[in-house]
């Protein structure tokens, strides 16, 4: 009789994503519980049973949560998969806890076997809080012996404040009696017996209202109770899932090219693998269902990584000469903008209206990839409105800001032959622009702007998509003198951003070849303002004289209704005519226009 594993599946993730990790699971005959984060949206939920497939008896979904970093909600999670399992009738040989960036990577009969040799073991770290060092950084005893109300990542100010007013006031609690607290890795694979019993405890009064307060207690929870129902003996401390950390304390994440190395680890699944690369589950997929065969192990050997990783991490600390890993010494942050030295340009401006007449002349080259507002702060807008590009979704704001210069390494380096060139709004990519000045291999064009176009985008109170229509009748809702309050504010942020960058621009020119930066004013397009465009940026622009006096008589139109429609509602509001004179279209002092205004 064949061993009998549920799978419960933690995700939050892509709903593709997740189903296809789902339908690899059952594959092979198992059976799988999954916890979708109920902060996921419902359509979304919708679409990954859609797509996941598989009926009742081999997928069931627990009851969701909404889920936080460190909080009890990612046990709670995992206490909901484990009672769907009970309410299934399923009676497992072993549950084995994963997420949704986690993948098999060698095939599940070796996983079946390996288990029958070792049944009744239970596969969880558990290691004694109070005489072991666990947490490499951070608080370890703390996390149990104070309470902890709010999520450290989403309220650290708070979070810290909270605990050392307990500290201050010595309000330390003792751990649950009869209990020694221990600590390990999340990810475990328990039998049903064990599961079942440690449920029995967990229903028990006080015991859950304890671990509800205390920190990342998915570390803490199932690791203390294990010894409560199992003989140390038959806790076997080491996982069997491989992850790894790099010298940062982040994951290590996982791409095609990991494929041998994750093939010759003592495994049996891995994390993290990227989002961004389903080639990786691809190659490992017939590593599940059998078809190819992953190295055998001594089961005495499980768990134990080769040192490859670890070799290869001390000895490149610093980065190869030349070649600066992300991380690294010096400009720590923007090691990634380095991983790539092929030219690029970027168009930086204060309006997405005065980027978006650049973008449409620049469209017009063969020879140039010109994406929109790449870091826009809620599409990332590829060229030619692609779902997908070098790996990314449109959507995939989350993951591009994590690393923003990596991201933008990877977008240039995904074009091989043209050149890429993308749009910079003031606002949008937090500190990129810093980064950017300093490279050499980067072409820049600054438009000087208009603060009244600008403060059309700037009064609807967020940033406009590339090819949003300005709307006139959408300032008739808006109060004049609140119109008007917020102009002075603004007015007074449009000139502290543009005396610094000013000043960045003109420090930032000798990093690069003579002719790669040049200002443009958007509002006074002469008869060379196309010629010094190329020349800035070292392309072609195909375009007819006749079509682009069209596009700027277009951008002329736009810019002339965006300051005739806010100059309307400000002078409603109390603004001086005279505040208008001073700007000039443009031209003139926001700095005098305030003091006016």
């Amino acid at each position: 009789m064949a061993l009998k594993i549920v799978f419960a599946l933690l995700a939050h993730g892509d709903p593709k994503l997740v189903a296809h990790v789902v339908r690899t699971m059952i594959k092979t005959g198992h059976r799988i519980v999954v916890h979708y984060d109920a902060k996921v949206a419902d359509p979304q939920y919708e679409a990954l049973q859609a797509a996941a497939g598989g009926d009742p008896d081999t997928v069931r979904y627990a009851r969701r949560v909404r889920v936080g970093w460190g909080e009890w909600s990612v046990v709670q999670a995992t206490l909901n998969c484990i009672e769907t399992i009970e309410a299934s009738g399923w009676e497992p040989d072993y549950v084995y806890l994963m997420s949704g960036m986690d993948y098999p990577i060698r095939d599940s009969g070796q996983l079946e076997h390996f288990l029958r040799r070792n049944q009744g073991d239970e596969f969880i770290e558990s290691v004694p809080s109070e005489s072991i060092k666990w947490v490499k950084s951070g608080p370890q005893r703390e996390r149990y012996q104070y309470r902890w109300y709010f999520n450290w990542r989403d309220n650290p100010q708070l979070t810290e404040n909270v605990f050392a007013l307990q500290r201050n006031l010595g309000l330390k609690r003792r751990f649950l009696p009869n209990m020694s607290p221990h600590l390990g890795s999340q990810w475990w694979v328990l039998t049903w017996p064990t599961l079942k019993a440690i449920m029995t405890i967990a229903r028990q009064p006080g015991i859950v209202d304890f671990f509800r307060t205390t920190l990342i207690a998915d570390e803490l929870f199932f690791q203390t109770l294990v010894r409560q129902v199992v003989p140390d003996n038959r806790i076997i401390g080491c996982p069997l899932t491989l992850y790894q950390f790099t010298d940062y304390g982040y994951p290590v994440v996982y791409h095609a090219d990991h494929l041998d190395y994750l093939t010759r680890q003592r495994f049996f699944m891995a994390r993290k693998l990227s989002s961004h690369d389903m080639a990786l589950r691809d190659l490992l997929e017939p590593y599940w269902t059998g078809d190819k065969r992953a190295p055998a192990f001594m089961d005495e050997d499980v768990g134990i990584r080769s040192t490859e990783f670890d070799d290869w991490r001390l000895n490149h600390r610093e980065g190869p000469p030349g070649q600066p890993l992300v991380g690294g010494a010096g400009l720590r942050w923007s090691a990634g903008a380095r991983r790539t030295t092929k030219a690029y340009f970027v168009v930086l401006g204060t309006s997405t209206a005065e980027l978006h007449f650049v973008h449409r002349i620049l469209a017009h080259n063969a020879g140039v990839l010109m994406h929109g507002q790449l870091f826009h702060a809620t599409e990332i807008e590829f060229a030619a409105h692609a779902e997908r590009f070098a790996g990314y979704s449109h959507a995939d704001v989350q993951a591009r800001d994590v690393s923003d210069l990596d991201f933008l390494a990877d977008v240039v380096r995904a074009e091989p032959a043209r050149t890429t060139g993308f749009l910079l709004r003031w606002q949008q990519g937090g500190t990129i622009d810093d980064a950017l000045l300093t490279r050499p291999n980067v072409r820049i064009v600054l438009l000087t702007g208009d603060p009244l176009v600008s403060f059309s985008e700037n009064l609807t109170g967020r940033q406009p998509a590339l090819d949003a229509a300005f709307d006139p009748g959408a300032f008739a809702v808006m109060p004049p003198a609140a119109a008007a309050n917020r102009f002075r504010v603004f007015l007074k942020e449009f000139q502290q951003h543009t005396d610094t960058m000013d000043k960045r621009f003109t420090a930032s020119a000798g990093a690069r070849p003579k002719g790669w930066m040049g200002r443009f004013d958007p509002a006074r397009i002469g008869p060379d303002w196309l010629k010094r465009l190329e020349l800035c940026l070292g392309v072609k622009i195909d375009i007819t004289a006749e079509a682009f006096e069209a596009e700027r008589a277009a951008a002329a139109a736009d810019y002339d209704l965006r300051r005739q429609s806010v100059m309307g509602l400000l002078l409603q509001g109390g603004i001086d005519p005279v505040v208008f004179e001073v700007l000039r279209e443009g031209g003139g002092s926001p700095s005098l226009a305030l003091a006016l205004a």
